[in-house]
């Protein structure tokens, strides 16, 4: 996971948020054996935001697979400002060791 993180700071990539169900990937079929987890994501750095301004993600139903699919639609009816892309909060920053020193310097 460490190398992961690092190349999605390393190319600034930022998670794009979703629409639809909260899970993207299980595994168990009763209750007491079924786990649950968003592990499936779509992320994009500044650039990409400025070309696909007008964008969304949707997590569409599975029914063969343990995953759901990630429908990245580019041409969404709800514009979004094209000054800057939307502030996406990563829960992942707040493992960060410098993460107050940044934010109060921000």
């Amino acid at each position: 996971m460490s190398a992961f993180r690092n190349a999605l700071q390393d190319y600034q990539l930022s998670n794009l948020g979703y629409e639809g169900t909260r899970y993207t990937w299980q595994k168990g079929r009763t209750p007491s054996t079924n786990i649950r987890e968003r592990l499936d994501r779509g992320v994009a750095n500044a650039a990409w935001w400025d070309l696909f301004s007008n964008y969304s993600v949707s997590h569409l139903t599975h029914s063969f697979s343990d995953h759901c699919p990630i429908l990245v639609n580019t041409t969404t009816s709800v514009p979004r400002s094209n000054s800057s892309h939307m502030f996406r909060f990563d829960v992942n920053w707040i493992l960060e060791d410098d993460i107050e020193n940044l934010i109060r310097s921000t």
